[in-house]
């Protein structure tokens, strides 16, 4: 199209027609960044719209891991993905060049908006301002019991404790959950579902005003307060196990309790936990049953070590020979409608540049998780044995529960060791990666990091 046709496009009443423009305008960058910015400073919605747009093409927009990025370098600078650090750099040049034609008032406007939608930006700006902080939202994971009902070789829980959590020690965990305002409560396991005091503690939450998300597998009899009291549940996160598809008895039981949630209106996501091996994983049935559940979304993870490493987790080795049943899977997924995502951070590093790249424009949870999230307490855990660590992926280093704890103190000791830990290389050539230099990589979930530093997997090659 020509400049004349998308500007038509980008200002009239259709929106199908707009969001095919700001593709196009974006796709072809170079040819239409003079477009891309005269129409970015003049309308704030739309100026959203193509900043969403430029963010899944050029994933160096966007916010990665750590707030203090560098400036960008030169592109010869990479030796993986230099085709993104090539599409950074043109836009660098071309921003320069319109911020340049721009009188002193209107450049500062420019770049505050620059500022506000591009966070990958910040480091080249070198505005002299606050980084707007995030609003904070506290939530706390809770390994409420290490029972489960199932065998999973790969469950990263393994090793976990049979025990569980007192009534009394809860009511302590959930007054000192008030008093430092968490708003969320992940109850883990183990099975959360066979924890004794569920239908009590899911009340307690309720009667809290907090909300609840867990993972289930969704094979064990229901507590009545999941139902009754279903505007509780933010999210339910439902394990899809092999376990179900070679019994009969279990999963009709997943079937009805899945049913039941949906006829709650539970908002349920799908995950399906890859292994590999020589056992044939039920695949086409994960889409099945989200079809006929209507359900949109299927999380895809490939299974990471446990605090030993005892159990049955992906190796990098590995990662490399699932590269086509990840791409048979993303597949299926597009051809069934349903969108697939995957749960745990990826190295794209070892998988064909074009799948890396997909993944990379449709997933902005392929190459770093959220444990950096608030400081580096978004995935705080709390374990049958009442210590704390920074998330269920790492369990070092910890601290021991105390009625008196703050909030503050916490975020002290887990916040710099969930930044060491992310900006740690996975391998040598993480060095020359693009994605890497900008934060937007941490290699691989940090229980693999944690792994390598205690002498477990190998994190280097």
């Amino acid at each position: 199209m020509t400049k004349d046709e998308l500007q038509a496009l980008l200002t009239g009443p259709d929106l199908i027609f707009r969001h095919a423009a700001i593709d196009d305008i974006v796709i072809s960058f170079p040819a239409h960044a003079d477009l891309f910015f005269a129409a970015f400073h003049e309308d704030g919605e739309l100026a959203k719209q193509l900043a969403d747009a430029a963010q899944q093409w050029m994933p160096a927009l966007r916010e990665g891991y750590d707030d203090l990025l560098p400036p960008s370098a030169s592109p010869e600078r990479y030796t993986t993905f230099q085709s993104l650090a090539a599409s950074h750099a043109v836009f660098l040049r071309e921003m320069h060049k319109d911020l340049a034609m721009l009188d002193r008032a209107a450049a500062q406007r420019a770049i505050d908006t620059l500022w506000y939608h591009f966070p990958g930006l910040r480091g080249d700006l070198q505005r002299d301002a606050a980084y707007p902080q995030p609003v904070e939202h506290r939530q706390l994971m809770v390994f409420v019991t290490g029972q489960c009902n199932l065998h999973c070789p790969y469950c990263f829980s393994k090793e976990l404790q049979r025990s569980s959590i007192s009534q009394t020690d809860m009511l302590r965990i959930l007054a000192w959950a008030e008093r430092c305002h968490v708003q969320s409560l992940l109850p883990c396991g183990g099975e959360p579902l066979l924890y004794e005091h569920m239908d009590w503690l899911m009340r307690e939450v309720a009667a809290r005003g907090l909300k609840m998300y867990f993972a289930t597998n969704l094979s064990v009899p229901l507590p009545e307060a999941m139902l009754s009291s279903s505007h509780v549940l933010g999210q339910l996160h439902v394990h899809l196990t092999d376990e179900l598809f070679r019994s009969p008895s279990l999963l009709s039981t997943f079937l009805r309790n899945l049913q039941q949630c949906r006829d709650h209106g539970i908002d349920i996501i799908l995950r399906g936990n890859v292994y590999g091996g020589e056992t044939q994983q039920p695949y086409d049935e994960w889409f099945r049953i989200a079809k006929d559940f209507g359900l949109e979304a299927l999380n895809v993870a490939l299974t990471i070590p446990s605090h030993t490493g005892s159990n049955r987790f992906v190796s990098f080795e590995a990662m490399q020979a699932l590269t086509p049943l990840l791409r048979y899977i993303w597949e299926q997924g597009r051809e069934h409608d349903i969108r697939v995502s995957i749960a745990k951070p990826l190295p794209l590093c070892l998988f064909p540049e074009e799948m890396a790249l997909d993944l990379l424009r449709h997933d902005y949870n392929a190459t770093y998780c959220n444990v950096g999230e608030d400081s580096g307490m978004h995935n705080l855990s709390l374990s049958t044995d009442l210590r704390f660590s920074p998330c269920l992926g790492v369990d070092e280093p910890s601290v021991p529960f105390t009625d008196d704890l703050s909030w503050e103190a916490l975020r002290r000791v887990f916040s710099p060791a969930v930044r060491a830990l992310q900006s740690q290389p996975l391998f040598e050539r993480c060095q020359g990666c693009f994605l890497y230099h900008r934060r937007l990589c941490q290699g691989a979930c940090l229980s693999y990091k944690r792994a390598s530093r205690n002498g477990g997997v190998p994190c280097a090659g």
